[in-house]
């Protein structure tokens, strides 16, 4: 009996004995949660490089049609990617409104979301004239008047024009370079909302620019462009060597994004 018992003390006893200044229930305790730890090491991993490749995303206003490899890779996508792109639209394709990106399969939904704000197209074709202009493409009915192309006398033909409005029709058509939606003849104070209601049915345009602005220029003048804005355009270029592309002018002050969506489809860059 009294053996029984100085065993039951000396079991006691080893439980409770400490090795390296610690009791063997901490040990256990600081086995379970090191096996926790590593458990949980990959997924803090994991987590770490998708928000890394998520920040190196750069947003920023953009045009699909014109963007660079640069552009492409700092939105987000790959080199291959990228120029994968480029070859579609080398090719002769195009992006009129911001969904027709999801037909290129590099672009992945939820890169598409993050971009959607920044795309420099209209949300569809029927956007009003503030989202970027997109060719009207009506039928070449005979009946109807091509606004791009037409003389004096062609546009006299229609209700309430007469001569004095079809000149300033041509007039304002030449200082823009072409008419790329017929909504651009509400810019001119001769036609009214009622005016171009009795015409917007007889009237399209191919949408073609005949006149293109070369922001290398030495002066520069269109309707959409404010004078105060062409002139930093020019300054800007005279101190520091000619523009390589049209993005090149957002790190200007007076920069406007507003203003861009209407004037970039006349803009062109030559040396």
């Amino acid at each position: 009996m009294i053996l029984i018992s100085f065993l039951q003390l000396a079991l006691v006893a080893l439980h409770w004995v400490p090795v390296n200044g610690k009791s063997r229930n901490d040990l256990v305790t600081q086995a379970t949660t090191s096996n926790n730890t590593l458990s949980l090491e990959p997924q803090l991993k994991i987590k770490t490089e998708t928000k890394s490749k998520s920040s190196s995303i750069k947003l920023f206003s953009f045009n699909p049609n014109t963007n660079t490899i640069n552009d492409w890779i700092n939105l987000g996508l790959t080199e291959k990617q990228g120029q994968s792109i480029l070859k579609y639209i080398s090719k002769g394709g195009s992006f009129k409104v911001k969904n027709d990106m999801k037909k290129m399969h590099v672009v992945k939904p939820e890169l598409f979301r993050q971009w959607w704000d920044y795309i420099q197209l209209p949300d569809s074709l029927t956007a009003s004239k503030e989202k970027y202009f997109e060719p009207d493409h009506k039928s070449t009915n005979t009946q109807k008047v091509n606004i791009n192309i037409a003389s004096i006398d062609d546009l006299d033909k229609l209700p309430l024009i007469g001569e004095g409005r079809a000149k300033a029709i041509i007039s304002y058509r030449d200082r823009l370079g072409g008419f790329i939606l017929i909504d651009q003849l509400l810019d001119l104070k001769s036609i009214p909302d009622s005016v171009f209601l009795s015409i917007k049915d007889r009237i399209y345009t191919d949408g073609k620019i005949y006149k293109s602005l070369n922001i290398n220029a030495d002066s520069l003048f269109h309707p959409y462009l404010p004078k105060s804005f062409a002139k930093m355009i020019v300054s800007y270029r005279q101190q520091h060597g000619n523009y390589q592309r049209i993005e090149d002018l957002r790190i200007l002050p007076l920069y406007d994004d507003k203003i861009m969506r209407k004037i970039a489809p006349y803009l062109i860059v030559k040396p």
